[in-house]
């Protein structure tokens, strides 16, 4: 449940091993790679001077980047090719990988393989478009069924052109009161949705001018087939009749492949798995800084993985490569380390929505247990019911397993656990508060403890983000905000000094002195205005101010301003949670009371069936909604910055199974 440490690990080889270098980078798919120009200009990268270093270190002054980079585009044509015409789907093979291989042999094989099939490939991609056409004209001949028109008599007229239009019903409008001038005959056949279907006989001569007035109303020319005589109807029958003798010839064409697909199955399998490999090789190898002899490069890698890459690569190369590596924490400057975030199972699917915000700094603490924690609290108190709960956590387990959306799917299934949690506290399935009796509270007859219950639970909510603030901005080493910000050190006590007067005044619970209460909160309030000076003191700058001190001075003030506004309205936007709760046993009072104004049992099981879907589609998605609301704009705000940089080692996504691509 935190930010993994990453360390930078620089590879220096010689070219010719630089392929077998960037293939054991991306089978590890555990490196971030960095631009290796960008790395060495920054003199970031530093060389012992040694005998064995020498030639490395006369390499660097006369770098490139690597810029040999390869087309694969008709590789990758002539494979989709593949794909469709043996109708096999497409996966990266772990078996394929491992083995020694020239890609540009395999390149000609394919090729060679490609044209034994690609005659019957093109014919069954030809009878695909014929039968496509041939559904296209059976669309048009079937608006003019009902006319007993002999469709082939007209087409073929010698002084006279039949075409079959389209008209949007406003332009018709304005066709039919232009009649006169229109130097055709016109009739209506057919309505389709907002457009008309029709008929225009037009002279011969005047064609031309029929089509200017036509085409003024964007018209369009519906295409009939051609050759065929006969009214529509049975125009119509025999189009059926040909797409299904294609489709017989299509059959036999594909079931005439089955030798090939036997034949150049794992072939296929093989050329895709390392026609993918190849393309992640060259975006390795488009970061890498080459000189006459040697290659450099650099990637942030895991702790965790540093030690096996690293063996396998001296295993493998021996005295032949350079392998050097740097903690993190003492580089000078240069990239942000990416974020890879570790949590357990229950936290890992909230990731994704951490990560909708932002990706968390390398140096933050790891919001996700705290947000996935806080947010299932939330949904629940807010949509406390065991059924409704039950059928949420069923959805849940359908989206991720069916519908393969892992990170939902897990979200959802917890919420609806946290969702049947709070309604056993509260005795509420779908709805009912009868059935059963509550372990705690029931909402309706509890109304001013839940709304107080609620503020308390913000209360708590916003001291741990407090808490995560100041860990993270004493981590990254800004002592300003940590000590003086107005989520730091002095916002925290101005905030716990502020809640105890409001408290202490409103119920009378306890004494906090005024006097105390004044002092404490003006002296926090003045640490927030002078808080930049304050900081370069301590910090023993002798410049004061980055900016100017009036327009410093000015945004200090209204900063004031908003950290007052921000306290109270924090507090406050907790309140729905207690509120929706509420509204949750309303809404379902209401469909109940509608159940009993039926006349019917069954017309009441109905509604009350209708009231809970509605409640578990409608009122569901605005919890969730509420919810994460709550964690973006009044708990995010207080310690999470969100501009970390993702974690994307270069790697593959692989199979490791024996079923077909």
């Amino acid at each position: 449940m935190a930010v993994e440490k990453m360390k930078v690990i620089s590879i220096v080889g010689r070219l010719s091993d630089l392929d077998t270098v960037a293939k054991m980078v991306v089978l590890d798919g555990n490196v971030h790679m960095l631009n290796a120009l960008s790395e060495l200009n920054s003199n970031y990268f530093e060389l012992e001077a040694s005998e064995e270093n020498i030639q490395a270190m006369q390499e660097l002054s006369d770098l490139r980047p690597y810029s040999e980079k390869r087309d694969f585009g008709k590789d990758e044509e002539i494979l989709k090719s593949f794909h469709r015409i043996f109708d096999i789907k497409t996966a990266v093979y772990d078996k394929f990988l491992c083995e020694d291989y020239s890609y540009e042999k395999i390149s000609e094989s394919l090729i060679e393989e490609y044209d034994s099939v690609s005659k019957t490939s093109e014919e069954i991609e030809r009878k695909l478009a014929v039968i496509e056409k041939k559904q296209m004209h059976i669309q048009n001949m079937e608006y003019l069924q009902n006319t007993g028109i002999d469709v082939g008599t007209l087409t073929s007229m010698h002084f006279v052109e039949f075409k079959l239009i389209m008209l949007a019903k406003e332009n018709y409008k304005k066709l039919k009161l232009n009649f006169e001038n229109i130097p055709a005959v016109v009739l209506e056949v057919a309505t389709v949705l907002n457009n008309v279907i029709l008929v225009a006989f037009t002279p011969k001569p005047l064609v031309e001018e029929g089509d200017r007035i036509f085409e003024s109303l964007n018209y369009q020319r519906l295409e009939l087939p051609e050759g065929y005589t006969g009214i529509a109807e049975d125009i119509v029958k025999q189009l059926y009749r040909e797409i299904e003798q294609e489709n017989n010839d299509i059959e036999a064409l594909k079931a005439s492949t089955e030798n090939f697909k036997k034949k150049y199955m794992e072939e296929a399998q093989r050329a895709y798995s390392l026609l993918q490999l190849e393309k992640k090789l060259e975006l390795v190898k488009s970061e890498v800084a080459m000189g006459l002899n040697m290659f450099f490069l650099f990637g942030f890698i895991p702790i965790g993985k540093l030690q096996g890459f690293s063996r396998a690569l001296k295993d493998r190369f021996r005295e032949d490569i350079i392998i050097i590596t740097e903690d993190v924490e003492k580089r000078r400057g240069g990239h942000a380390p990416p974020t890879k975030l570790k949590n357990n199972r229950l936290f890992k699917p909230f990731e994704a929505m951490v990560n909708m915000y932002g990706i968390p700094c390398y140096s933050e603490l790891d919001p996700t247990p705290f947000f996935a924690v806080s947010y299932m609290l939330l949904f629940g108190a807010m949509f406390g019911d065991i059924g409704q709960g039950f059928v949420i956590f069923l959805g849940g387990l359908l989206v991720k397993h069916k519908l393969k959306r892992i990170s939902l799917g897990g979200i959802l299934a917890r919420l609806g656990i946290s969702s049947m949690f709070f309604g056993l506290l509260y005795g509420s399935i779908f709805g009912n508060e009868h059935i059963i009796h509550g372990l705690w509270v029931k909402p309706m007859e509890n109304i001013n403890l839940m709304l107080i219950g609620a503020i308390a639970f913000g209360v708590l909510l916003i001291n741990i983000g407090y808490i995560y603030g100041i860990i993270n901005t004493f981590r990254r080493r800004d002592m300003e905000e940590c000590l003086f910000g107005k989520e730091g050190l002095a916002g925290f006590v101005f905030f716990w000094v502020l809640l105890l007067t409001v408290v202490s005044k409103v119920t009378g619970m306890f004494y906090f002195p005024t006097i105390i209460s004044a002092v404490l909160l003006i002296s926090m309030l003045v640490l927030m205005v002078f808080k930049q000076p304050l900081a370069n003191i301590l910090k023993g700058h002798r410049v004061l101010y980055e900016e100017s001190p009036t327009d410093y001075y000015i945004e200090s003030g209204f900063g004031i301003i908003e950290t007052l506004l921000s306290i109270f309205s924090n507090i406050l936007s907790f309140i729905r949670v207690g509120a929706f709760a509420l509204n949750h046993v309303g809404l379902y009072i209401a469909f109940a009371t509608m159940a009993q104004m039926m006349n019917s049992t069954v017309g009441g099981i109905a509604v009350l069936v209708l009231g809970n879907i509605v409640i578990i589609g409608l009122e569901g998605l605005i919890v969730f909604i509420q919810s994460l609301r709550l964690e973006y704009y009044e708990l995010f705000s207080k310690y999470y910055s969100g501009y970390g940089v993702l974690y994307k080692p270069a790697s593959l996504i692989k199979e490791t199974g024996n079923d077909v691509l």
